[in-house]
């Protein structure tokens, strides 16, 4: 693992080691390793799901013949899943911090309002699209949603075997069996989704093949929450922003306010991107402007954080001054529901499931 801020900073997979570049100070600094915990568990996790085993579609001779990525969701799908899983179970992250990562990613899927045209698995396929493709119409577009979606994706999958087999198998079950190898020994082996089915099929029955078909083909205005409500909790919103959220945005310099006023904005004021049918959209805002007074002030995060709390103390539309291109136009919101922001709240009438799956699987020494 390489730390500096004079190197490009990613994470790539190998067969036996990974390629790991991060900020200088991210084991120091508590907000860069909330954000950048999960990357050494995801890219270890590559060394069986992505390098060993891999879909055959992606498996060619030479640099000449095209790869179809239409199984990017297993690729890199539940390699985030179990990343996500291992940065928790090796105490990276604290079952809380896991709890509000979960929320605020799910939320994004949520929000990804592309969905109602695009099917999951077209954002597989046009992956080598999507990877450079810019921030602004992201939400209307989708992104490599392959990860953050898989991770739903995956969780579900993991709580069905949990539920079909009462208890006794879980995905670690699935992971031995299909990713399971011989030690000591490099080598690609190849695997469709005939092979990913009938795998899950002997560790539980289930109709898996209807299940994933619906999950990366279909179309619709819903992320596919099934999985956080099986595990005992389920996606609830709250007036002030977790722990997590806060830390990622002092970090990253932006307010995401995109499940109340339907935006992501920087720090200068700029719209990063807009939520479709919420109501910076309907108010005819778009990513590019850039907003330089809330209310008739000066504008700051901190002001347009306090004004979108106070609309559901008043019946005054929330009024932006914005410039776009050199001209400045005035913009008013329809919005009265205050601070919406993600969390997990738990469902009493259901098992914690979840917190079982982040358990370390071997006891801490004494």
């Amino acid at each position: 693992m390489a730390l500096s801020d004079y190197i490009a900073h990613f994470g790539l997979e190998h067969h036996e080691s990974s390629d790991n570049r991060l900020p200088e100070r991210t084991l120091l600094d508590e907000n860069l390793f909330l954000r950048r915990a999960h990357l050494l568990p995801h890219e270890f996790v590559h060394s069986w799901n992505g390098k060993y085993r891999r879909p055959a579609d992606m498996v060619v001779e030479d640099f000449q013949q095209p790869i179809a990525t239409n199984l990017l969701w297993v690729y890199e799908g539940l390699t985030t899943y179990l990343g996500y899983v291992l940065t928790a179970r090796s105490g990276f992250w604290t079952p809380e911090q896991f709890r509000e990562a979960l929320a605020f990613f799910a939320e994004g899927m949520q929000n990804q309002g592309g969905r109602t045209w695009r099917p999951l698995e077209d954002t597989a396929v046009a992956a080598q699209l999507l990877y450079r493709a810019r921030a602004d119409w992201s939400a209307w577009r989708r992104k490599v949603d392959f990860y953050r979606e898989g991770v739903l994706i995956w969780l579900e999958v993991d709580m069905l075997i949990r539920r079909q087999s009462e208890g006794r198998r879980c995905l670690d079950d699935f992971c031995r069996l299909f990713c399971g190898g011989q030690e000591g020994r490099v080598e690609v082996k190849p695997y469709t989704l005939d092979e990913i089915i009938e795998a899950l099929n002997q560790i539980a029955s289930y109709d898996w093949r209807s299940l994933l078909r619906q999950r990366i083909k279909s179309t619709g205005t819903k992320a596919p929450l099934t999985g956080v409500e099986l595990s005992g909790w389920r996606l609830a919103y709250g007036e002030e922003p977790t722990e997590y959220q806060k830390r990622i945005e002092t970090m990253e310099k932006v307010a995401f306010l995109t499940s109340s006023i339907g935006a992501e904005i920087k720090e200068n004021g700029s719209i990063v991107d807009i939520i479709p049918g919420k109501a910076m959209d309907r108010a005819g805002l778009a990513p590019g402007m850039k907003i330089v007074a809330v209310n008739s002030r000066r504008w700051s995060l901190d002001l347009l954080r306090r004004a979108v709390r106070e609309t559901k103390n008043t019946s005054r539309p929330l009024e932006l001054l914005v410039e776009n291109s050199g001209f400045f136009d005035t913009y008013t919101l329809d919005y009265h529901d205050g601070g919406r922001y993600p969390y997990l709240k738990r469902d009493l009438s259901k098992e914690d499931l979840l917190t079982r799956v982040i358990q370390p699987l071997c006891p801490e020494k004494q």
